[in-house]
């Protein structure tokens, strides 16, 4: 598909406009297709699918149509333009208030969203692409933290064929998992063993739903269900309809047991350590510096699901060790990122960086996080205004593993990501 920046060629196939001229002219239609607990076979709400109007629903057009949403310039004006169709044509069709809207959501337009506090609790979930929200964490993160004040869900989609997709989890804390609808469909179960153990992590530390994407078959149930999904959507329960039968979620909503944490997170990584009120390690360099490699060589055995930040103070250059160590790092887990004072692009290819002004407390901070969607970890140093009894250099060190610390120092790391474009 050659897809339009707003006024080129055609947005879908088939199409004559482009994807601006489309929305704006009335052009789009919205279908739903059924969302169904499992455990009960009752439609708990409906997934939001948009398409150019007079196309036949496919999965393929759809695909297309948020292709083009994703690569035009105007994506955040385009996207939030669908989003307030969806929930148009959902009042205009009665659909119930509990009826949830499960919707394809850009980061970009989520600064947008409306306020739906008098809604019922997340009566309408937004669902993150896991290599979009790769892009721009902290833009991502920031406004996550804005729609869920605002009322609305947050889940992630299209995950599960590569563990990388699970990465985010643990920092986006969805209240829904959609797994992609490949995964139905895998056979190595060594891959699945994984994915099993990773998801889980997630759903028992947060009462998350996993969702079934894509079922067709009464195999395809079966899996799902030995998977961990508790919600399924596909053919099986029925096809993408502009006219679809309202939702009876009944008197349990599954979803009200979220634990969702949606606090800001302020600070450094040494702060946020602190802040739980633990006395410090005291550390010469030698020591500190063996702390941290050693928690970056734990990481290696988290593999593709892991995400590990490192913050370098005001180091210009990496010695030798470090730099294969983290490309090592880079290598295995899913997102790296290296910051430093000293550099704003890191010496390893495969990381992300960012920059740290000479004004920012975390220039003076050396770190390790590490956060996996089962475990994590936190080691930072800050060195000390006074040298030790011998004129060494020392280090005020805290090395925890409660999970909320590590997640909080890497959100406070986050917003110096810079943006892939």
């Amino acid at each position: 598909m050659e897809a339009s920046h707003g006024s080129g060629p055609a947005a879908t196939p088939g199409s004559e406009h482009t994807l601006e001229q489309l929305v704006r002219g009335g052009l789009v239609a919205t279908h739903f297709s059924p969302v169904v607990d499992l455990q009960s076979d009752t439609v708990i709400g409906h997934r939001v699918y948009h398409g150019v109007a007079g196309v036949p629903p496919e999965p393929a057009h759809f695909t297309a149509f948020r292709r083009a949403v994703r690569e035009s310039e105007h994506v955040a004006d385009l996207d939030a333009s669908l989003r307030s169709l969806a929930l148009r044509e959902a009042e205009q069709l009665r659909l119930p208030r509990t009826n949830r809207l499960f919707m394809t959501a850009e980061p970009q337009a989520l600064g947008t969203v409306e306020d739906r506090t008098a809604e019922p609790d997340r009566s309408a979930i937004l669902q993150l692409h896991p290599d979009r929200i790769a892009q721009a964490p902290a833009m991502t993160l920031r406004s996550v933290r804005q729609a869920r004040t605002l009322g609305w869900g947050i889940g992630m989609a299209e995950i599960g064929d590569d563990l990388r997709t699970t990465s985010f989890l643990p920092l986006v804390n969805p209240s829904v998992v959609m797994l992609r609808p490949s995964v139905l469909a895998i056979e190595d179960h060594v891959h699945l063993a994984e994915l099993i153990r990773l998801l889980q992590a997630h759903v028992e530390r947060t009462d998350a739903i996993l969702v079934a994407d894509g079922v067709t078959t009464e195999e395809d149930l079966l899996k799902a269900e030995a998977l961990g999904a508790r919600f399924g959507t596909g053919p099986w329960f029925g096809e993408p309809s502009q006219e679809p039968e309202a939702a009876d979620p009944g008197e349990t909503d599954v979803l009200a047991d979220h634990h969702t944490r949606n606090q800001l997170a302020q600070g450094t990584p040494f702060t946020i350590a602190q802040g739980r009120e633990r006395d410090p390690l005291v550390m010469d360099g030698e020591m500190l510096t063996a702390q941290l490699h050693s928690l970056a060589e734990r990481s290696l055995a988290a593999g593709e699901s892991a995400v590990v930040i490192s913050v370098f103070a005001d180091a210009e250059e990496l010695s030798p060790e470090t730099l294969a160590r983290f490309e090592s790092v880079a290598d295995s887990v899913g997102y790296t990122v290296m910051l430093s004072a000293g550099f704003d692009t890191p010496p390893v290819p495969a990381a992300r960086g960012g920059q740290i002004d000479t004004s920012d407390p975390l220039q003076a901070e050396f770190c390790v996080i590490v956060i996996g969607p089962d475990w994590s970890g936190l080691t930072v140093g800050k060195r000390r205004f006074s040298p030790g009894p011998d004129g060494r250099t020392e280090y005020d060190v805290h090395v925890t593993t409660e999970r909320y610390a590590c997640v909080d120092a890497a959100r406070s790391v986050f917003t110096r990501i810079r943006t892939l474009h």
